[in-house]
Parts: C-alpha cells; sequence; structure tokens
C-alpha cells in the first residue's frame, strides 16, 4: 500500500437505528447477556460481576436450575450447561443473578436451531502501521477448545488474511510476502497458488460457491490514507478493482468485461444459495483519491453459468447508493433469501467508520431493510451466515470503539433478529486483557484439516502453482 496522506469530509450524519456504546466500566455485568437470543448448542456465557465476591445465578424455565460464582467470576459447567441448553430448547428462561453489590433479572431465549460448531477469525492488532503477530484461529463454537491455523511469526511476519468458510471441503487463505500465495485446501489436501496471471492481478475479497468448484474474487489495488481528524483514524480505498472467477477445479482464471475496466470499480462480490448469480458492490471510478468521501457502492448482480463458468451479458442494479449510503461485505444466506451488507456513509473499508451497521435485502422481492436490535454504534462489520441461515456471526466495536469483537446474532426465517451476544470464553475478562481484533470470523460445520504448521510450511518451502488465465 502506498501511504497518502489527505483530508476528507466531515461525517454528516450518524445512520439510523444505532444505539450507543457499552463501554465497559469494569461495574456490572459483562459481557452484558441480558435478553439475549442463543442457540441450543452454544458454549457457556461466562460472565463476570464487577467488583462483587459470591455470585447466584438461577435460572428458571421448564425446570429450574442454580449456578455459584466466586470472586464475581460465573463460570458455567460445560455437562450442566448443555444438559440444560437441550431440555430447555425453544424455550425462554428467566435469569436472575445475585451478588452482595448487583442484582438483576432478565431473559435468555434458546433457539432449537443450532449453529455451525466452528468459526475461524483472525486476530490482528487494530492499527495500521503494523500487523506482527498475525494469528488466524479456529474455535469450536460448543466448547472453549480452538487451535491456529495460521500464524505469521513463523512465516516472516507476512500479512495473512481472506480466510474464508469451509464450502464443502472448500477453503483458502492468501499470504503475501516474498513467498506469499493462496493456500488452497480442497478436502484434506492443501496446495498453494500464484493467482495473478499476465491479464488478471493477485486476488483479494473472494467468496467460495457452495458445491465448493468455483471463486469468486476481487482484484484490486488498495491504498490508504490517514485522516486528519482525531475522531477519524484512516480510510482504505480501491485505486481500480475488477472481478475474476476462480475455477477449482482446473486451476484456470476468468474474466468478463462487464466487470472489468476504468468506468467502475467492483468489490466484496459473493455466490448466490445457488450458484447461479453472483452479487457484488460497484460504484463509478474516481481518478483523484481526495474524491474517497463522494464514493458509494451500489449492491449489483450478474448471472452466473456452472456448467461454463461464465459470468452473463448484463449487470442489475439492485440497491443503489445515494450521497450518504455506501454498501460493502456482501453475503448470502445459504437458503436464498437474504443478503446481508455493511453500509457506511461512503467508501467500501467501514470497518474504520463508527457509523457502519448490518443491513439485509430480502432476495424474494428485493427490499431493503436495516437490522437495528443487530446494530449498534462503533462499526458493525464483517459478517457470516450459519449453513442453517438462522444465525450470523459479525465483528464489532461496539464495546470500546478500538477492537472489533465477534458478536452473535439469530436471524428468523421472517428476518426478525434477536439481541446479539458476544463469543463466550472461559474467562471473559479475555476480551479486557488482549490488544487484539478478532476480525472476519467466518462460521462452518466441518473443522480444518490443517493447522498453522502446516500453513508455515507451505510458505516457507512450497512453490506456488500458476493459475492460468482462459478469454
Amino acid at each position: 500500500m502506498r501511504n497518502r496522506i489527505i483530508i476528507l469530509a466531515s461525517l454528516a450524519i450518524v445512520l439510523a437505528g444505532c444505539s450507543r456504546s457499552t463501554v465497559y466500566s469494569g461495574q456490572g455485568m459483562f459481557p452484558d447477556y441480558r435478553d439475549v437470543t442463543i442457540p441450543c448448542n452454544i458454549a457457556p456465557l461466562n460472565f463476570r460481576v464487577g467488583g462483587s465476591g459470591s455470585v447466584t445465578v438461577t435460572v428458571k424455565g421448564s425446570e429450574e436450575y442454580r449456578f455459584k460464582g466466586k470472586r464475581g467470576l460465573v463460570k458455567f459447567p460445560e455437562g450442566r450447561w448443555h444438559s440444560m441448553l437441550e431440555a430447555q430448547k425453544g424455550n425462554t428462561l428467566t435469569v436472575s443473578v445475585e451478588s452482595d453489590n448487583y442484582n438483576d433479572t432478565f431473559s435468555w431465549t434458546v433457539v432449537a436451531d443450532s449453529i455451525d460448531k466452528y468459526m475461524s477469525y483472525r486476530l490482528i492488532e487494530p492499527a495500521y502501521e503494523v500487523w506482527s503477530g498475525i494469528q488466524v484461529e479456529q474455535r469450536d463454537m460448543e466448547s472453549f477448545r480452538s487451535v491456529l491455523l495460521g500464524d505469521n511469526r513463523n512465516a516472516d511476519m507476512c500479512c495473512m488474511n481472506c480466510h474464508t468458510s469451509n464450502r464443502n471441503g472448500t477453503s483458502f487463505m492468501h499470504l503475501r510476502g516474498a513467498n506469499g500465495g493462496t493456500i488452497l485446501n480442497r478436502n484434506g489436501k492443501l496446495i498453494k497458488l500464484n493467482t495473478k496471471t499476465e491479464k488478471t492481478g493477485n486476488t483479494v475479497y473472494g467468496d467460495i460457491s457452495a458445491d465448493g468448484r468455483y471463486g469468486v474474487f476481487t482484484t484490486a489495488d488498495i491504498t490508504f490514507a490517514i485522516h486528519t481528524r482525531t475522531d477519524m483514524r484512516m480510510e482504505v480505498y480501491d485505486q481500480r478493482s475488477d472481478l475474476v472467477v476462480l475455477d477449482l477445479d482446473n486451476l484456470t482464471v476468468t474474466e468478463s468485461p462487464l466487470t472489468t475496466g476504468d468506468e467502475y470499480q467492483e468489490t466484496f462480490p459473493c455466490f448466490s444459495a445457488d450458484g447461479r448469480s453472483i452479487f457484488f458492490c460497484r460504484a463509478v471510478h474516481h481518478e483523484q483519491p481526495d474524491s474517497i468521501s463522494s464514493m458509494h457502492y451500489d449492491i449489483a448482480v450478474i448471472t452466473f453459468d456452472p456448467e461454463t463458468g461464465k459470468m452473463g451479458d448484463k449487470v442489475y442494479t439492485i440497491i443503489p447508493a445515494s450521497d450518504h449510503l455506501s454498501f460493502s461485505h456482501l453475503k448470502a444466506s445459504p437458503d436464498g433469501r437474504w443478503l446481508m451488507a455493511t453500509v457506511a456513509e461512503y467508501g467500501t473499508f467501514p470497518v474504520w467508520h463508527k457509523e457502519s451497521e448490518l443491513c439485509m435485502v430480502d432476495l424474494k422481492n428485493r427490499s431493503f431493510m436495516m437490522l437495528p436490535e443487530v446494530n449498534a454504534y462503533g462499526a458493525d462489520t464483517y459478517h457470516s451466515w450459519s449453513s442453517n441461515s438462522r444465525w450470523v456471526v459479525f465483528a464489532s466495536k461496539r464495546d470500546d470503539m478500538v477492537y472489533g469483537r465477534p458478536y452473535i446474532a439469530f436471524i428468523g426465517p421472517d428476518g426478525k433478529t434477536g439481541k446479539p451476544f458476544l463469543l463466550p470464553q472461559r474467562d471473559p475478562e479475555v476480551y479486557l486483557s488482549t490488544l487484539k481484533s478478532f476480525n472476519l470470523p467466518e462460521l462452518y460445520r466441518e473443522p480444518e484439516v490443517y493447522n498453522a504448521r502446516d500453513v508455515a510450511a507451505f510458505y516457507n518451502n512450497v512453490k506456488p502453482q500458476q493459475v492460468t488465465y482462459v478469454p
């Protein structure tokens, strides 16, 4: 990236539906698990009550359960917790928390639809100056077990990004640097690819079709600029960006004149559930970097033929942008009903935009809806669907405006949502002590078959295979 300093226009509004930040003061309950909707297989919602000694938690549904905590920390025994959730599927539980300095009663709604068993996320410092110590971690959602899938300390401190969920045994991870490439996993077999061809650039943001055959990616020239305002840190943007399709069976890449060229910039593509459409974000190209605040990305779609691997002959705009509305991070629900996006006031890198929120498009009628119960002030971005389309995970900075943390929200068949909750940890204070953001969270059903040692070995010792450009 090239470092350019520009002055950007002040934000004019904060999008409707935002609530204020919930920065933890050291008192009360953390994480805030009051009145949340949870899956029946989630790990225990351990929490801390600041300044407390012994804590008693009483949970009432069709049966009553009682738990104890010490020194303000409540750690639910995993066996009893899962037995309780299994017995209370579909019920709304009344939860009472009592200690010497805290008393509260609230509810937990236990949904019978389970969440995918695994989540991956990237651990990275929330700053633009460094990317030392990047890890990609896989977490078991039913327990607190985790495994490292990637660690750049064993790979020349390279930038390591864009792990994408396991689709029919297919996933990828981009590695930059001198020995870089795209690590592709297909049914347990790892290969390293050079996705840059004589006609197309390196692949960046992308998605894999549900059958695992195709990947759709943006190729982009990405740069950044530093804000002079103290309340805004930086702006990341594309100087140019196009779309390509990668055939993972034949290791070929192709493009379309409708999604390349100088007139538009295309980014954040994803496949529809049936694999016959590609959704993406598109904006009119702006040559000068000082015009980034006027760049607004539409939601667009083009058909795709899985038999030929070719895109269609027309681009349609689904939801147009406006002066204060720009879309990014598209993800289609596996049931084919919804398209979720991040919306900000401008641009296409909303992780630095405090006003960023999640929204959805109903693909049955192409209506647009915000998600006020899910959103909060502080950059809600990088979402991913569970395979049953009932849960999403997203990275949110709502707790302190600095660190992204994985929040999970219920999405009903009718689009109604539940209050999101923070991914539970064995010790919830890990969120208050770690100096890294959890970003790019992805949900999937089967565990990855490789680990950080395998990725390091491929980075250091394996030469990449060259993909072939096909007109």
